[in-house]
């Protein structure tokens, strides 16, 4: 028998202009080393994700899509210990060449930091 499927569904995800405008405007913006984390309270009570990741990062669309799937694999890994909220991840320069390790250990303290992460961990913690 095969698993459930474990990847995030389009109602995970922040997919509208508005959505990202809402997060904006009504977040608070946690900056670390290797991303910046907007998160905002979720009117509705559940969690969604976006990332922004555009060529001012790279002009090179291969270390825009790395940059992308490390911070998708650390909402995926992790959505069990985040409260209900709105999340924006921007990756910064320094995420080139890290592990996923290294950018879901930062993930977690900003989680913390902004205030939306659950007391108990209950993660996978695999990449």
């Amino acid at each position: 028998m095969s698993e459930p499927k474990q990847s995030l569904g389009k109602a995970e995800k922040l997919r509208v202009k508005a959505d990202f405008d809402f997060v904006r405007a009504n977040g608070r913006k946690q900056v670390g080393r290797l991303m910046v984390l907007v998160a905002a309270a979720s009117p509705d009570g559940r969690c969604k994700s976006g990332v922004i990741c555009s060529r001012k990062f790279s002009t090179l669309s291969v270390r825009r899509n790395r940059a992308r799937r490390l911070l998708w694999e650390s909402v995926r890994l992790n959505r069990k210990e985040i409260l209900p909220c709105r999340l924006i991840l921007i990756p910064r320069f320094a995420i080139a060449g890290r592990k996923c390790g290294e950018v879901q250990e930062e993930f977690l303290k900003l989680l913390a930091r902004a205030g939306y992460r659950s007391d108990r961990p209950e993660s996978d913690g695999q990449c």
